[in-house]
Parts: structure tokens; C-alpha cells; sequence
């Protein structure tokens, strides 16, 4: 091992020493409504989940954000601030959402940017409604943080929230806090990326603006699944720049699209099949711009969570240039979602027809 790689795996050993002392206090398990009878039989996907964000050698605070959800059940909302460790949890339900942010690090309010997108996103897939009409959540959410970062509308209902009710207040003063806050982050403009992965038990959608990336590990191959909303990608699909040349490219960490960032952003969508085993990989541009697809594949092969940990690892010891995160989702299989007694929730046909 380099020295640089002992320096990197050494501050990680005491970041992860840090984080396994925070998990108790940034872990929030939230309840959603039972799932209905007709969630109840629908076909449900059994995973595993595990991820890692940790600040960059070279910038001063961590403005990546991951976080998951299942509906009808629980949601993972990032922490305030600050490095995260996802320890790797199964999941079971009709859906399982996966998502990662990174805050533009130019601007104002990455981080808090971030968990914005991050936290909006899966409350909103969380409740069990949701099952039926993906597609249209995703690309509405990624539309929603867009315009309420873009006008300040998200500062402006923290405000509200923060300051309103106390004693002796009419609430005039709270309110104009809250608009000359909300003014603020307009004028100093708060960006994000964001990407997601929403498993059902036939098909992964995946919804995506910037440069985070989902890479899918199946049958010892690896493959990109998204593209990068970069000046240097952009080049590259025009075939003014080599392959070779878009990866050291300065205009690679130049987004071309944003969360924030424009009035009207396009959201990239797309579905496919799953199988049992499928790996899926999202990565900010600070853990995937310095780690071979040999390492990835390798990391993704084994156990998730230290395959997380040993990428991200990996990027830190590389000198990476950006905060790096990782957050992996393992299928493991797929079948009808059970009910609280065990079973299955659906009778057979004979006692349905026939009666109890």
C-alpha cells in the first residue's frame, strides 16, 4: 500500500470510528400509512442497501447527500451536516428508492441544497400512492425542488417554520425574516444535482439531473446507466473530444444542467428489467472520476457495505477532488409482499372462491 493510500484508509478508519458514534442521532425512521389490502398482495422487491459520503481532501465541508425509502414503511432523510454512513439494511416492499445529491460547490448553500433534493424526493415517494404512477413523481419532484430552489420558496418555509408561534410575537417580524432569508439564498443561488433509482419488483426507474452516475453490476459487467449533464460530455457527444480527453477535460465538473439552476430543467427518465443479483451503483463525480470499473466491479461483487466503504476509500486515497459518495442497492429477489403474520397477504384461489 502507498503511503497515500495508508494516509487515506487511516482518515477514514477515524471519520468511520465518528459516524458509528453519530448513526443513533442521524438515523430517522419514519411511519407511513399501512399499506391497503390491494398493496398488500402486490408483488413486492426484497434488497440491500448500503452507503458512505465523506468529505474530500481538498474541500472544507461535505455538500453530498444520500438517503432511501420504502413506502408504506420507512424513509431515510439525510443528516443536517456533515459525513454519513448508511450500515447496510434489507428492505423489503413495493418499492424501494434509492437517491443521491451533490450541492453545487461553487455556491451558496450546497449542502443545505442537497438535503433539500434528497428529503423532498423521498417524501414524496414514500407514500404508498406512489407504486402507481413513478414516473410521473420523480420527474414532478425533480420539477418542484428546481422551482423552489430557483425562487427560495424552500428557505422561506423553513423561516416560517423556525420562527412563528413564539411569545409576544405577531408573527410580521418572523415573516419578513423569512422573506429577506428566502431573498438571500435567491440572490447567492443554492444548486444540486440529483439522482434516483426507484426498484419495483419488474423494472428500475431511473430519474437523473447533473453529474452524479448509476452504474448496474450484472452477470460481472458493468455498465453506465446515465450520462452526464457536463460541458465536457457535451463535447464528446458532438465529437469534438475523445473519450481520453473527456475524462481530464476541464470542463467536466461544468454542469450543464442543475437543480436550481434554471427556470425550467429537463429531467432524464428512464426504465428497464431487473433479475436477482443486480447491483446498482450511484456515485457523486468525486468517488467515480478516480476509481477503474475493475475496482468497481470488484467492490460491488462482495459484501455492500464494505464494498462501499473500500470505493470511497479508494477516491479519498487517490487525492479526489470532491467530496465522495456512494450509496449501493443489491436485489435480492423479487415476490409478493408480506403481510405482518408472515404470509403472503393473498389467500388461494380455492379459499377465495369457496369462502374461509
Amino acid at each position: 500500500m502507498t503511503e497515500s493510500a495508508a494516509d487515506g484508509r487511516r482518515v477514514s478508519q477515524a471519520v468511520m470510528a465518528s459516524l458509528q458514534k453519530r448513526h443513533a442521532r442521524q438515523i430517522r425512521l419514519r411511519s407511513w400509512p399501512e399499506l391497503s389490502p390491494a398493496h398488500a398482495e402486490a408483488a413486492a422487491v426484497r434488497a440491500e442497501v448500503a452507503g458512505l459520503s465523506l468529505t474530500g481532501p481538498v474541500r472544507r465541508r461535505n455538500e453530498d447527500r444520500l438517503g432511501w425509502a420504502v413506502p408504506g414503511d420507512r424513509v431515510w432523510v439525510p443528516g443536517h451536516a456533515g459525513d454519513e454512513w448508511l450500515p447496510k439494511v434489507r428492505l423489503s416492499g413495493p418499492i424501494v428508492v434509492v437517491a443521491i445529491a451533490d450541492g453545487l460547490g461553487g455556491h451558496a448553500d450546497g449542502d443545505l441544497a442537497s438535503r433539500f433534493a434528497i428529503t423532498t424526493l423521498l417524501e414524496r415517494m414514500a407514500p404508498p400512492g406512489a407504486l402507481g404512477r413513478i414516473a410521473d413523481v420523480l420527474r414532478g419532484t425533480f420539477e418542484e425542488v428546481n422551482g423552489r430552489l430557483l425562487t427560495g420558496d424552500a428557505w422561506e418555509d423553513a423561516g416560517t417554520a423556525r420562527g412563528s408561534g413564539g411569545p409576544g410575537s405577531d408573527g410580521q417580524g418572523d415573516r419578513r425574516d423569512a422573506r429577506q432569508g428566502a431573498e438571500s439564498h435567491r440572490r447567492r443561488g443554492s444548486q444540486t444535482t440529483l439522482t434516483a433509482v426507484a426498484i419495483t419488483a419488474t423494472s428500475a426507474w431511473i430519474a437523473h439531473v447533473g453529474d452524479c452516475r448509476v452504474y448496474r453490476l450484472r452477470d460481472q459487467t458493468l455498465e453506465l446507466l446515465t450520462t452526464d449533464h457536463s460541458q465536457a460530455m457535451d463535447l464528446l457527444r458532438m465529437r469534438l473530444i475523445r473519450p481520453e480527453q473527456a475524462a481530464t477535460h476541464p470542463g467536466r465538473h461544468l454542469l450543464t444542467r442543475s437543480l436550481g439552476g434554471d427556470i425550467t430543467v429537463r429531467v432524464d427518465v428512464r426504465s428497464g428489467e431487473i433479475r436477482d443479483d443486480d447491483v446498482f451503483l450511484l456515485c457523486t463525480d468525486g468517488a467515480w472520476s478516480g476509481i477503474p470499473s475493475g475496482d468497481m466491479i470488484a467492490a460491488m461483487e462482495g459484501d455492500l457495505e464494505r464494498g462501499v466503504r473500500d470505493l470511497v476509500d479508494r477516491s479519498i486515497a487517490r487525492g479526489a477532488d470532491d467530496n465522495a459518495s456512494v450509496i449501493a442497492l443489491r436485489i435480492l429477489g423479487t415476490g409478493t409482499a408480506r403481510s405482518p403474520d408472515g404470509t403472503s397477504g393473498r389467500r388461494p384461489l380455492w379459499r377465495r372462491v369457496l369462502g374461509p
